[in-house]
C-alpha cells in the first residue's frame, strides 16, 4: 500500500488518540498538590534622596559577592553602568537617588555603601529575614518576604 504524505499524517492523526489514555481499572488518583509561588524582596530606601555628578552604589550579598554600580545623572536621564545588574535603582525626576531593590533576594546580611562625588554618603549593614512561607494547603497562601530598610543618610 502505497502511503502519501498528507494520508499518513492523517491516519496517524486519527489513530494517535486511541493509544493515549489509561487502561481499564488503572484509575489512580494523584494527591492534591498545593503550590505556593513567593518571592522575596528587599528594599533599602534613602531617608532622603540622594544627588550628585556620580554617584556610586555599593551592595554586598549574603553569598559574600559584592555588586557596585556607577551612575551620572543627566539632563532628565541616569546613566548607570553595569546596565543590568541584581540591584534595581530608583530615581527621582531630578536624578536624585531614592531606592535600591533586589528581586527574589536570599536571607542573608547585606551591606550597602553608597558614594556621592567621591564622598562616602549612606552605608549600613541589614540583616534580611527571607521569605515567611504559609502553609500553602492550610486554607491560606500568604507568604511574607517584603523588606524595607531605611538608610540614614
Amino acid at each position: 500500500m502505497k502511503c502519501r504524505f498528507l494520508g499518513c499524517l492523517v491516519a496517524v492523526c486519527l489513530v494517535a488518540p486511541g493509544w493515549v489514555g489509561s487502561s481499564e481499572g488503572d484509575d489512580e488518583t494523584l494527591p492534591p498538590m498545593c503550590l505556593s509561588t513567593c518571592y522575596s524582596d528587599v528594599s533599602f530606601a534613602l531617608a532622603t534622596p540622594l544627588s550628585g555628578r556620580e554617584i556610586v552604589i555599593s551592595v554586598g550579598f549574603p553569598d559574600g559577592s559584592v555588586e557596585r554600580i556607577d551612575c551620572q545623572p543627566g539632563d532628565g536621564s541616569v546613566a548607570c553602568i553595569p546596565v543590568t545588574s541584581r540591584v534595581k535603582l530608583s530615581f527621582a525626576v531630578d536624578g536624585s537617588l531614592q531606592s535600591l531593590n533586589v528581586r527574589y533576594a536570599p536571607a542573608g546580611s547585606y551591606a550597602v555603601q553608597i558614594e556621592a562625588d567621591g564622598a562616602p554618603a549612606a552605608a549600613g549593614a541589614f540583616s534580611f529575614a527571607g521569605p515567611v512561607y504559609g502553609d500553602p494547603c492550610g486554607g491560606y497562601s500568604a507568604c511574607s518576604g517584603t523588606q524595607t530598610f531605611t538608610i540614614a543618610n
